[in-house]
């Protein structure tokens, strides 16, 4: 077994132009060195030295003469290299500093941070802030069936779309789980109005523009009913349905900072007090 060893490193050392060995302490032969750089047994990952076939011996030698091109361009690299081109180290160190930084805050906000938002708070932000929040797109509050023009009970339809939705909502729901290419039947909920089109599958190219109550737009294909009951546009103040997510985010993130800036004040007034820190002027 020992001879096996020994042949392994002779194959190594040829490999690596007449390198030779040093011993950096009892336990540890030195197998490469490049300027202050050097690599000792003890560096070659164990997959490579679990047994000496002949595969692992190619994987060895690769990864010696990986870490020797890799020291040797590091050198050349710090050779020409401008001094404030080579200086990594404020930077890394400020890398860290933000990193510890944000892992401990997010660590507080994990374990202190009261994220029930009340539906009370949400509408006095809004009432508020409402000019703050304006529509990116054209919205609309309605209800709509889109059908295959041959689908049955299209009279009867219209009568359940635009007399009494409530009255006739059993049989609303009835007809789109069998008929309808797609439906909408939530009254209070907004829709971008440019999605109507697009969920209905209607192929003309004309704007939808919708009045108050019935509207009805066919093509060759499709016919789409459209019960509308408010229409924003672009640029129009966002009803607080629309925005409701987004006012939690805002107010979720105004505790975030309160607390991190509370936990600051904290330590820096029990430092104070146990003068853990000077200021020299």
């Amino acid at each position: 077994m020992r001879i096996v060893q020994l042949s392994a490193i002779a194959v190594v050392c040829l490999s690596l132009n007449a390198c030779s060995f040093f011993y950096a302490n009892e336990d540890s032969l030195k197998l490469a060195e490049v300027g202050n750089s050097e690599l000792f047994e003890t560096d070659i990952p164990e997959f490579f030295t679990q047994e000496n076939s002949i595969d692992s011996l190619t994987q060895r030698k690769l990864f010696i003469d990986n870490w020797v091109k890799e020291k040797l361009l590091l050198k050349k690299a710090r050779e020409n290299l401008t001094e404030n081109q080579a200086s990594f180290e404020k930077q890394l160190e400020n890398y860290r500093n933000s990193l510890l930084i944000y892992t401990f805050e997010n660590q507080i906000i994990n374990q202190k941070l009261d994220t029930l938002v009340s539906e009370a708070e949400l509408k006095k932000y809004y009432l508020k802030n409402s000019m703050n929040f304006k529509l990116r797109k054209d919205i609309v509050k309605a209800v709509f069936i889109a059908t295959l023009n041959n689908a049955p009970n299209k009279d009867s339809l219209e009568i359940w779309m635009f007399d009494d939705l409530q009255y006739f909502e059993e049989d609303l729901v009835e007809f789109c789980s069998q008929f309808s290419i797609a439906c909408h039947l939530d009254t209070s909920e907004w829709i971008p109005l440019a999605k109507i089109k697009e969920i209905g599958k209607l192929s003309v190219d004309k704007k939808l523009n919708l009045t108050e109550g019935r509207n009805i737009f066919q093509d060759s294909l499709s016919t789409m009913y459209i019960n509308s009951f408010q229409t924003l546009e672009k640029g129009d103040i966002a009803p607080y349905g629309w925005v409701k997510n987004e006012l939690k985010s805002i107010l979720l993130n105004k505790r975030k900072i309160e607390l991190i800036a509370k936990v600051k004040q904290e330590i820096f007034e029990a430092a104070t007090l146990n003068k853990e820190y000077e200021v020299y002027e």
